[in-house]
């Protein structure tokens, strides 16, 4: 039995008859005809009823088909492997970006990589805050997109765009008519909600230390707590415009804590790892996308 043997069978199924599996392989029909009977003669099986005017399989046929469909897969991701390591190119190539900003130039990058190199397994993160700093640090990623904070010496970074953070309360809160900057001490009270995560995205910045809070793990569960009136917090400005603009949320300024400013945010990479083909096709993408808004 072989490949070859293997792939006309399957040609001759999906094309419902021999003279389709000839035009499809570019083979004569008695070349393909003679392999076959090889085949059947090899099992000592008859794999097709003759008595049909289609090329119909027998039940056995059927059976040793399905199972011929997976050898041939496996046989093609063995090929494409192949290929892949002659070429170079990495089996897998990891990226983690903050879950706080706009998704859209990820999403479009990925997707250009991906057409370039089909072969290479994407590997894609959504962390919070630094998180994704941490799978950088720990060789799980090739890349971090990250709030530049402050200042990597180990990283090589591109600047990819500015964020606004925007502290906010419920628009019907009765504290908005109250104070202009709202007391700490009142504030102590009131929950601020506090997105969680990996070792790096717990640091804390502009948390009112001493008072209520909520720990969540993503920014929907975070708006939606605001939103009800049951506490305040930073949220990204792209993600509550229409809220922003509606008044269902309300800009709020807290007693000791710094009104929030725009944020730089980096395409980072180890500056000490080398980079295959695929992630560095990737950095390159990025490189062209600096300064988006």
């Amino acid at each position: 039995m072989t490949l070859e043997q293997l792939r006309y069978l399957k040609a001759i199924v999906e094309g419902g008859s021999l003279k389709a599996a000839a035009q499809t392989l570019h083979r004569t029909q008695p070349t393909i005809s003679a392999a076959i009977k090889k085949l059947e003669a090899d099992l000592n099986l008859q794999l097709f009823d003759r008595d049909q005017y289609r090329s119909t399989l027998t039940a056995e046929g059927k059976a040793l088909y399905e199972q011929s469909k997976h050898v041939l897969a496996e046989v093609y991701s063995f090929e494409n492997l192949a290929k892949q390591l002659v070429a170079g190119e990495e089996l897998a190539v990891g990226i983690a970006f903050t879950s706080a900003i706009p998704i859209s130039p990820i999403l479009n990058t990925i997707r250009q990589c991906k057409v370039e190199y089909p072969r290479t397994r994407l590997e894609v993160y959504s962390e919070n805050g630094l998180g994704p700093l941490d799978l950088l640090e720990a060789g799980q990623v090739s890349l971090a997109i990250i709030p530049w904070i402050e200042t990597h010496d180990q990283l090589e970074s591109i600047q990819l765009m500015n964020m606004k953070f925007v502290s906010v309360i419920a628009g019907n809160s009765p504290l908005l008519t109250q104070y202009e900057e709202i007391p700490r001490q009142i504030m102590l009270h009131h929950p601020q909600v506090i997105i969680s995560g990996r070792k790096s995205s717990t640091k804390t910045y502009g948390v009112l230390e001493g008072g209520d809070q909520w720990k969540v793990n993503d920014f929907p569960a975070k708006k939606e707590i605001i939103l009800q009136g049951m506490g305040w917090g930073t949220l990204p400005e792209h993600m509550i415009e229409a809220e922003l603009e509606q008044g269902l949320l309300s800009p709020i300024a807290v007693e000791g804590i710094p009104k929030p400013q725009e944020l730089e945010v980096r395409v980072a990479r180890q500056a000490s790892n080398p980079m295959g083909p695929v992630a560095s096709y990737l950095w390159q993408l990025f490189l062209n996308l600096q300064g988006f808004h």
